[in-house]
């Protein structure tokens, strides 16, 4: 009886345990509900060149592949790229270190998140790509797309750090951070980010957002960097504008005002010249909405560029060299929607951009071009539809020193459709251009695209075809047929993309 009160004595010890210790593991690890190791992922995209019996080229295979770990904390990435070789010159690497040597250097990278839950920092490690304020220092020229038809009026200052992708160029090595935070006691977010890379390149931006009554927020940034600039242009030797190549300083500052009828975003920048005179420049991009009106407006402007090389207005932190010198673009738009099941709608857009820009000849010459697109483009649930038409390069002053710094003009239309639903996507688009001989001895230009996108949700697998050709004087000068096939397989901890494209120039 006695052993089998101690037996029993045991049991119950032992029961106890073993109902205390899933309590001791949940205190312990209560820190780390998620899982440490989130996923894996392969990428591969070969891509092989097959020419036509008519055209000169050769067969080439070109190509990129990386894996991807994604943790908890971390996320390590390495990619590679073969650029595009033809098949004679693999052929003839016997080694398999000669068949390195065709890779591009690859490209690393890892991030690092910590301390999320009290001050949360993101470090990132690698060969890092950079955008938003460093986009605008190292090359402050402004955008001349003018989408008639845009919809999105964003603002977004910092570093933009990003680690390496599949298809992102080799970039220097270099360490980035960056530290946002709510802050209890004051009524604001603060963003504060840096990087500094092998070159000794420097870049520090300091951001906050103030929310006010009314959906009104204001957010003002700052930011400053040491870049150093090289002298690639033969224009400047030309022109006597050549310099020594050295590090420099520049600064920009950011201010957005959004409020729920008008919306500002500007900017002002600084760049330390090579030469006598630093240089200095402002953008400005407004947009308000009354009802279904809605107005962009922007306007670019280098004052600077009076005192500067007429060959090198202004140089950016990237080393190159900003041409123009002053643009506005205006863009009136009017929305109509429909009281239907689908939540149908129009919308039709106009865009106006003219520009002053000096051309990259050896007798530098400001000229004053034009740009005019029109849009329409209707959307619902399941459809959508857009037409374009544009006339660019408009000559309005200024006379071309040489027959190839002529702006190009030209005319395009374009034709889009997509349609979408749980099993079936497609996406069809083709554009149309004409480019009007400058002289009656010139050629005549013109050149066609189409495309056709598949893609099935439930299968992950996406097929792409598309023709691109040239024509002058009505003679086909150049095409392209290309054909792609990309297929994913996304599991628990494991995620694969292959994606296969075949150029076949004609």
């Amino acid at each position: 009886m006695k052993n089998k009160l101690k037996t029993c004595g045991f049991f119950r010890f032992r029961h106890r345990r073993m109902l205390f210790c899933p309590l001791v593991f949940q205190i312990i690890f209560a820190g780390f509900s998620e899982p440490f190791f989130n996923f894996a992922e392969f990428k591969c995209a070969p891509s092989i060149t097959i020419p036509a019996g008519t055209s000169e080229k050769e067969k080439a295979l070109a190509g990129n592949g990386g894996i991807r770990l994604s943790f908890r904390d971390a996320d390590a990435r390495a990619y590679v790229t073969l650029q595009k070789t033809e098949f004679a010159a693999i052929k003839e690497c016997e080694t398999v270190s000669e068949k390195a040597d065709l890779f591009d250097a690859p490209r690393y990278g890892a991030g690092f998140f910590l301390f999320r839950e009290s001050i949360p920092i993101t470090i990132k490690i690698g060969h890092n790509t950079y955008g938003k304020s460093v986009s605008k220092i190292r090359n402050p020229s402004p955008s001349t797309t003018a989408n008639p038809l845009a919809k999105s009026f964003v603002f977004a200052s910092g570093s933009g750090a990003s680690l390496p992708t599949m298809t992102s160029s080799q970039q220097p090595l270099s360490l980035a951070f960056s530290v946002k935070k709510d802050l209890e006691c004051l009524p604001f977010q603060i963003s504060f980010e840096g990087f500094i890379t092998e070159k000794k390149e420097k870049f520090l931006s300091l951001s906050a957002k103030f929310g006010l009554p009314g959906n009104i927020s204001i957010q003002p940034a700052f930011s400053f960097g040491e870049f150093f600039l090289e002298n690639k242009s033969a224009i400047l030797k030309k022109n006597n504008a050549a310099f020594d190549e050295n590090s420099f300083y520049s600064g920009l500052g950011e201010l957005s005002i959004f409020t729920p009828v008008l919306k500002i975003n500007f900017y002002s920048g600084f760049q330390q010249s090579p030469y006598e005179t630093d240089s200095w420049w402002f953008k400005f991009d407004g947009r308000t909405s009354f009802r279904a009106l809605l107005l962009n407006i922007s306007y670019f402007a280098l004052p600077s560029s009076k005192n500067a090389p007429k060959a090198a207005p202004l140089i950016g932190a990237s080393s190159s060299i900003c041409r123009i010198v002053e643009q506005a673009s205006i863009n009136p738009q009017i929305l109509f929607l429909f009281d239907d099941k689908n939540a149908s709608s129009i919308r039709l857009g106009f865009s106006l951009l003219e520009n002053w820009k000096v051309t990259a000849t050896n007798t530098p010459v400001q000229l004053n071009t034009m740009k005019v697109r029109t849009g329409i483009e209707f959307e619902n649930r399941l459809l959508n539809t857009r037409f374009d038409w544009t006339e660019a390069n408009i000559l309005l002053s200024g006379d071309a020193p040489t027959k190839s710094s002529l702006p190009e003009r030209f005319h395009s239309f374009s034709l889009s459709t997509s349609s979408s639903c749980p099993y079936f996507k497609y996406a069809l688009s083709g554009s149309y251009s004409y480019y009007p001989p400058p002289a009656d001895t010139d050629s005549l230009k013109e050149s066609c695209s189409f495309d056709i996108k598949i893609a099935f949700p439930a299968m992950n697998v996406d097929a792409q075809a598309g023709l691109d050709m040239t024509f002058k004087d009505g003679q086909r000068y150049s095409g392209e047929w290309t054909i792609s096939l990309a297929h994913g397989i996304k599991k628990k901890y494991l995620h694969t993309s292959m994606k296969l494209k075949l150029l076949m120039p004609f």
